[in-house]
């Protein structure tokens, strides 16, 4: 992925917030980021296909609930990007 598309999806603040709580977190599903962020399902569920069509998130299924974590390869090629994020 391109800098600029990372740029691009994070310059949104709840995507950014969603990110930002995948890093605190390791992994969530949409119900734990709905309670963490106030924000509605639906809502989030946009938010996180766009992280899945960028490929910066992979899903997990346990039973019923599906789990959404940031890929350890996004996260190794973009590691000096996501430290000034986060500062």
């Amino acid at each position: 992925m391109e800098k600029f598309q990372t740029i691009k999806l994070l310059s949104d603040q709840t995507r950014f917030n969603i990110f930002s709580k995948l890093l605190d977190f390791d992994r969530l599903c949409v119900c734990e980021i709905e309670r963490l962020l106030g924000i509605k399902q639906a809502n989030t569920s946009k938010h996180l296909k766009k992280f899945k069509d960028l490929d910066v998130i992979e899903a997990e299924r346990e039973g019923n609930t599906i789990y959404y974590k940031i890929k350890e390869s996004f996260l190794n090629e973009n590691e000096e990007l996501i430290r000034y994020l986060l500062l």
